[in-house]
């Protein structure tokens, strides 16, 4: 498939000289839909692949390049600031703020999003309490597991376990890696952690997910991962069809690390199998790189539910 060649060769950290050909407008639109837009576009501008490609197509892509890099700086630099405010306790980012000066060699080459960091429970009111001058309470989640806040500008979530929702810490503290970019009580997960993390909001979606998610799983399996760690985690917290599928669809999406994301495929039965295969023979559909969206029933088989 031409448009996925294409997504592959601008993807990649270090791509190729040349862009397979294929239609650049739709191109365009998928990198957009997906959050590839600022990787693409610096490998366009800084690359040889980038030569000879038409300038309406750079300048769209570069024009979404700056926006992501102002909005990156802005929210990194509010977390930074944030966490200042309550030395001593231990804080473990998540998601995008985790993986930007981790797995990602600039800090455009992945959107930021909303930020998400975990706190222990015990220390949860006094985080919440240092960071009161600048961040109000909006909400809370399921059990109180988790809370929103919001400074008016951007969100903050806080939340007790490796996973939304949970208390479940399942060693996320205790493996955290020292991230002294954010501060000395700063942690950022170990590998596996990070990958579970990851799967567990892909399948929230149905394995629908963005693209950029997928890049996420792609650097944490060349980070190398503990096959034995990381079927545990997903077995202790319900996901090993997630596990399954999001590998499958890695391999499919990435080639490149297909064989190493085989040997941490988990074993399912053969119903579990079938169901599993379907959604993930429906995320592949061409299709839905063209028009993104979560599916609840997807959401439902992938959990278990």
């Amino acid at each position: 498939m031409a448009l996925l060649d294409a997504l592959r060769v601008l993807t990649e950290f270090d791509p190729p000289a040349s862009l397979p050909p294929c239609d650049l407008a739709e191109l365009a639109d998928v990198l957009e839909a997906h959050g590839l837009a600022p990787l693409a576009s610096y490998q366009l501008e800084t690359r040889p692949v980038g030569a000879g490609l038409p300038e309406a197509f750079r300048e769209r892509l570069l024009t979404l390049y700056q926006g992501i890099v102002n909005d990156n700086v802005f929210k990194i630099l509010t977390l930074r600031q944030t966490l200042a405010q309550a030395p001593g306790i231990p804080v473990v980012l998540l998601d995008a703020a985790a993986f930007v000066d981790w797995l990602y060699p600039h800090l455009a080459f992945r959107p930021v999003g909303d930020l998400r960091v975990a706190v222990r429970a015990s220390d949860g009111p006094a985080f919440a309490k240092a960071i009161g001058p600048d961040f109000r309470l909006e909400s809370t989640g399921p059990g109180g597991h988790s809370a929103l806040f919001t400074n008016e500008k951007i969100t903050l979530e806080i939340q007790e376990g490796l996973l939304q929702n949970s208390s479940d810490e399942a060693g996320l503290f205790e493996r955290g890696r020292p991230y002294p970019a954010f501060g000395p009580s700063a942690l950022r997960p170990a590998a596996e952690e990070a990958f579970i993390a990851t799967i567990a909001d892909q399948a929230r979606l149905g394995l629908h997910a963005p693209l950029y998610t997928f890049v996420d799983l792609r650097e944490l399996v060349r980070a190398g991962l503990d096959r034995e760690r990381l079927l545990g985690l997903a077995d202790r917290l319900g996901l090993t069809r997630a596990l399954f599928g999001a590998l499958a669809l890695l391999s499919h999406f990435y080639p490149s690390v297909a064989d190493a994301a085989g040997a941490l495929q988990p074993s399912l039965g053969r119903g579990e199998t079938m169901a599993v295969q379907a959604v993930v023979d429906s995320a592949r559909d061409p299709a839905q790189l063209r028009v993104l969206r979560g599916s609840e029933s997807a959401a439902r088989v992938i959990l278990g539910g």
